[in-house]
């Protein structure tokens, strides 16, 4: 399996490439315009030996002159040029005080022979100007000159390949690390470091792109622990009306058993309280269905009279007072009010039952004015202190406060040594 190239070495080729790209670029322009100097330079010394030419001689004497100062051959005639000329040159050359050049030899090979040749205009005159250069004609200034000029060429454009590589790793460098501490921070992200703000990364793209990721994984965290309140607020909700359930099953066998005559009320009774466990479950089933989605509608409300719902829960959790020394006191007047049943019934059950199961010596005291609920239990236990810790104690408290929190019911609570209170405002 071909290895997939990295996008810090991706770049890095990408940017040496460009570099030298750019360098060699830049090197063959200056060497072409350095050799565009020296033709300038040769055109100018034509131009000037034309002007030599004329003043040198007068109109009738003016003829072809070869060798004429710095061997340059000076003609009004094309034919009267030296052979080699016309034949590099096919065709004489027509455009004016333009300089034509004949070079052979390749960009970095030493040229064994130049040919120069220029049309001069000078007042109303027109004449060839032509120059041949040697290798062994040169002047060894010159050639020295132009070793000098290629060797500088070079080591810049040397120089500027090696500055161009370490700044291109400079700079990746700097891009590099915030980009592989982020990398870092996302492999070691867990549940604790979600809720913590984001280090900076020195760009903003980069930082937008932590917050991006970071808010993503707490949307999944969030969803997670969703999912297991509703489990855990499932099993700790269901105990209940399940153990309802059961307790009647066993009680209508029993009957059944021991009955010689069947009495209808009784299994009627027994019937009833099956039947609501199993209502009480579906809607606890809904209702914490409802609670662990993000977005959910408004349940729907009903009226609700508080004070029978309280009679009546009370009533199905008397078993877990059972073979317990407690005084029970409850205080309740009949109150109707429109609200979401299901929720109301949920909070109430948890309450109570949370005084019922903790309280294993002492006095309970369920106590309710318009839709207000006051529930107390005292503990005279030595021992029961430890009880407060129960992991179901935990569960029914943080559900009913997200019940209310969600509903806008006020919910409060205290607690000291010996004594719990709640106090629920629906």
């Amino acid at each position: 399996m071909k290895r997939p190239l990295s996008l810090k070495l991706f770049i890095s080729i990408s940017f040496l490439i460009f570099a030298v790209i750019i360098v060699i670029t830049y090197s063959f322009i200056s060497a072409h315009f350095f050799f565009r100097g020296m033709d300038n330079i040769i055109a100018s010394n034509l131009e000037r030996a034309g002007y030599s030419y004329l003043h040198s001689r007068a109109y009738k004497h003016r003829e072809t002159i070869k060798n004429f100062h710095r061997n340059y051959t000076v003609t009004y005639d094309w034919k009267e040029l030296s052979p080699d000329i016309r034949q590099e040159f096919s065709q004489p050359i027509s455009n004016i005080n333009e300089i034509y050049k004949i070079n052979k030899s390749s960009w970095f090979e030493r040229p064994d022979v130049i040919y120069f040749v220029m049309r001069v205009q000078i007042d109303d005159e027109q004449f060839f100007i032509s120059q041949t250069l040697t290798a062994k004609r040169a002047s060894a200034i010159v050639g020295r000159n132009i070793k000098q000029s290629m060797k500088t060429l070079l080591v810049i454009s040397i120089s500027m390949l090696i500055t161009m590589a370490l700044f291109i790793w400079l700079l990746l460098r700097r891009i590099a690390l915030p980009v592989s501490q982020l990398n870092q921070w996302t492999h070691q992200l867990d549940s604790k470091s979600l809720s913590q703000t984001a280090p900076d990364f020195a760009y903003p793209e980069l930082n937008e792109m932590a917050k991006l990721i970071q808010n993503s994984l707490s949307s999944v965290q969030q969803s997670l622990e969703r999912e297991e309140r509703f489990l855990a607020y499932a099993s700790h909700e269901l105990r209940t009306p399940i153990s309802v359930i059961r307790n009647n099953i066993e009680l209508l066998n029993k009957l059944k058993q021991n009955a010689v005559s069947q009495d209808d009320s009784k299994f009627a009774q027994i019937i009833d309280r099956i039947d609501r466990a199993s209502l009480t479950m579906k809607h606890l089933s809904e209702t914490l269905l409802w609670l662990s989605r993000e977005d959910s509608e408004t349940l729907p409300s009903q009226h609700v009279d508080i004070a029978q719902q309280i009679n009546q829960l009370s009533d199905e959790m008397q078993y877990l007072l059972a073979n317990k020394n407690i005084e029970l006191s409850i205080s309740t007047h009949a109150h109707v009010m429109v609200l979401a049943e299901i929720p109301a019934r949920i909070i109430l059950a948890n309450l109570i039952r949370n005084a019922f199961q903790h309280t294993n010596q002492g006095e309970i005291t369920i106590q309710q004015t318009g839709n207000t609920v006051i529930i107390t239990n005292t503990e005279t236990h030595a021992e029961s202190e430890a009880s407060t810790q129960d992991l179901g104690f935990g569960l029914g408290i943080q559900l009913t406060e997200q019940l209310a929190e969600k509903l806008a019911w006020d919910y409060q609570k205290s607690h000291d040594k010996n004594t719990y209170q709640v106090t629920i405002t629906f």
